[in-house]
């Protein structure tokens, strides 16, 4: 039987990684996307690039909670949520991926050093406990991932044909 624990960091490594069943991971479609489209802005002010960041700006600030850091800090809507950020390059881009990877990894695992009883206890300088954060991290990436993969097809329709 797998636990409610296990079962968040199956998650998190399906959609980022496996074959999720919704279809493309989040790394798959991201090593699709042509690095000259990421600052693109056709869908409202966020771009691929800024979308990629502000993920790992959520894996940054869970990563600093599951540390114990009651200080840091990051305001729904503010700068460092929605970090601005432009690709100039192919090594910018693969190095704006690599840190995706990098965060996650990290997540995944100081999550398997942990035991289940982290989903009860409170986020530290929050008032909430690890629970609602743990199981959500996965949709707010399938959510972006939507974005994501609407920003590449808008592109690719634009420029077909």
């Amino acid at each position: 039987m797998t636990t409610e624990f296990e079962h968040i960091i199956h998650n998190l490594k399906e959609c980022f990684n496996g074959k999720p069943w919704y279809g493309i991971s989040m790394m798959e479609k991201l090593d699709s996307i042509p690095w000259e489209i990421v600052n693109d802005q056709k869908y409202s002010a966020k771009s691929i690039a800024v979308l990629v960041q502000h993920i790992i700006n959520w894996r940054i600030f869970l990563l600093k909670k599951l540390h114990g850091d009651l200080e840091y800090d990051l305001k729904i809507d503010s700068p460092e949520d929605w970090t601005i950020i432009h690709i100039h390059t192919e090594k910018e881009w693969n190095g704006l991926k690599d840190r995706l990877v990098e965060t996650q990894n990290e997540l995944i695992e100081k999550l398997s050093d942990l035991p289940e009883t982290i989903l009860q206890e409170q986020v530290p300088g929050k008032k909430y406990t690890f629970l609602p954060i743990l199981t959500s991290i996965s949709q707010h990436d399938i959510y972006h991932l939507g974005q994501i993969a609407m920003l590449h097809a808008m592109h690719r329709a634009n420029h077909s044909g």
